[in-house]
C-alpha cells in the first residue's frame, strides 16, 4: 500500500518529486528536455537491452541507464540484484550528428511477436566514419513523434 501525501498546491509529494527530478536533470545537462521516456539501448540486435531513460533536447538524444536488472533475471537470481557502485555513464549523441533513423519493416505476426516497443536504429556520422546505435522506445510515446519529426526516415531491416 502506499500513501501518497498532498502538498499545500494540491499536488502530490510524488509528483513534487518528479519535477525536481526533472528539474535537477535539465539543471545538470544544461538543456531543456524536449521529451522523454523509458527505453532501452541494445549492444547488438541479439542483446536483450539495458533499460533507461531516453531524453531528447534540442541538440542531442541521450540514453541514461538504470541500475539494477530486469524483473525477468531478477526472478531467477537468489541473490540481490547487482546494481553498480558507480552510476553508468549517459549515451549522448548530437542530433547533428545523425544522418538517419532506422524502422523495422512491419511484418504480419509482429503484434503477436515483436517486443513491446519499436526497437530502432540511428545512423550518425563520427568524422568519416558511419556508426549505429540501437534503441526501443515505446512508438505510441509523444517522445517518439516528436524524434521522427527532427530525422530523415529509413524503412529497413
Amino acid at each position: 500500500m502506499y500513501i501518497i501525501h498532498r502538498s499545500y498546491e494540491g499536488r502530490t509529494m510524488m509528483q513534487a518529486d518528479v519535477e525536481a527530478f526533472w528539474a535537477n536533470f535539465e539543471q545538470e545537462i544544461g538543456e531543456t528536455i524536449l521529451s522523454k521516456t523509458m527505453g532501452q539501448h541494445f549492444s547488438s540486435r541479439k542483446s536483450q537491452g539495458e533499460w533507461g531513460l531516453l531524453v531528447l533536447t534540442g541538440s542531442a538524444i541521450r540514453f541514461r541507464p538504470t541500475p539494477g536488472e530486469n524483473w525477468f533475471q531478477s526472478l531467477f537470481r537468489m541473490a540481490a540484484p547487482k546494481v553498480p557502485q558507480e552510476p553508468l555513464s549517459d549515451i549522448v549523441l548530437p542530433l547533428a550528428f545523425i544522418t538517419a533513423i532506422e524502422l523495422p519493416k512491419k511484418r504480419f505476426f509482429d503484434f503477436l511477436f515483436s517486443p513491446p516497443f519499436t526497437v530502432f536504429t540511428l545512423r550518425y556520422r563520427l568524422g568519416e566514419e558511419e556508426k549505429s546505435l540501437l534503441l526501443g522506445a515505446d512508438p505510441k510515446s509523444e517522445f517518439f513523434d516528436k524524434l521522427l519529426a527532427e530525422l530523415p526516415v529509413l524503412n529497413g531491416t
